[in-house]
């Protein structure tokens, strides 16, 4: 199996290369995506190309976000010929022996998997010392989006560090092109078929005043526009008959919130629906997103009867 590192880099000239010395030390070829940085990091770059073998970069004039850069380096080691790719942050928050781990076993289960396909995501720790809560609100958040749209029980759906399959990437088409992209690709991959895997890692976090983040408020809107935009498809489109499948479907803590989420749209449509408009209503939405519909009932019942008092 060839595998590749796609490292997306914006303004991370501090931290870029370490990150790189420590994937080429595992041998794996690299690929360096940079998203319209204006710190130095092309002209670096472009020397750090010169000075080893199994390195490219491809520049972005504009800053177009994460989501670009990986479609980008994605398409690019597919046409190229290698069977699967990790993606790698660039600001050092991901070690490079889990990222070679994780290749390792990629590597395992594509062989052992014949013609199914396999993705594998990584979960980092939560008690972890300086996990931003901003990060962990978007985590749970997304774990409970991605278990709404797919059945999958996905412990860190927002994980940078990945390995994708590459044979199979032309069927994944992705929209959005910001953060939202990776969570978009999941749940595409899963509606696709492919199996998903998660692996433990670790994680460093910078402190607060040395951290360099992109994330913005735009890209909290975008999140929230995909998921409703993929709910749309899933009630409405039918996602090909998709069942959700693998070692994913066990109950775990995004179940919990599913069935809180199911409770209060159940309520809400009680105290303000009628009874023979709201449940049909409710039962084939619930169905559709693998939502309780027990749990959607019961709101139900508990909002009719506030309505009535």
């Amino acid at each position: 199996m060839r595998g590749i590192a796609i490292v997306p880099t914006y303004r991370n000239l501090r931290t870029l290369p370490e990150v790189l010395a420590g994937l080429e030390a595992g041998g794996i070829a690299i690929l360096v995506i940079d998203d319209g940085s204006d710190d130095g990091t092309g002209p670096w770059l472009d020397r750090w190309v010169l000075e080893g073998r199994e390195r490219w970069v491809e520049h972005i004039s504009k800053n177009r976000g994460k989501g670009a850069a990986l479609e980008l380096g994605l398409e690019w080691a597919r046409t190229e010929g290698f069977d699967f790719a990790l993606s790698v942050d660039s600001d050092g928050q991901h070690l490079t022996a889990d990222a070679m781990r994780m290749a390792a076993e990629m590597e395992v289960a594509m062989a052992a998997s014949n013609d199914a396909e396999v993705m594998l995501i990584g979960v980092r720790e939560e008690s972890v010392e300086g996990y931003p809560p901003r990060s962990m609100f978007g985590r749970r958040l997304w774990a409970l989006g991605v278990r709404s749209l797919t059945g999958l029980g996905v412990a860190d759906p927002v994980c940078g560090l990945r390995a994708y399959p590459l044979r199979t990437r032309a069927t994944v088409r992705v929209t959005s092109g910001r953060y939202a992209w990776e969570e978009e690709f999941l749940v595409r991959a899963a509606w696709a078929g492919i199996t998903l895997r998660e692996i433990g890692i670790q994680t460093v976090y910078q402190p607060a005043g040395v951290r360099v983040s992109h994330f913005a408020l735009t890209d909290w809107i975008d999140s929230f526009c995909v998921w409703l935009r993929l709910a749309m498809l899933r009630v409405f489109g039918g996602t090909s008959g998709y069942r959700p499948r693998g070692p994913l479907t066990m109950r775990e803590r995004s179940w919990r919130r599913l069935i809180g989420a199911a409770v209060f749209v159940g309520c809400v449509t009680g105290a303000t629906v009628t009874w023979f408009i709201a449940l049909p209503l409710l039962t084939w939405i619930a169905w559709r997103l693998h939502a309780p519909i027990i749990a959607a009932w019961l709101g139900f019942g508990l909002g009719a009867f506030i309505g009535s008092t």
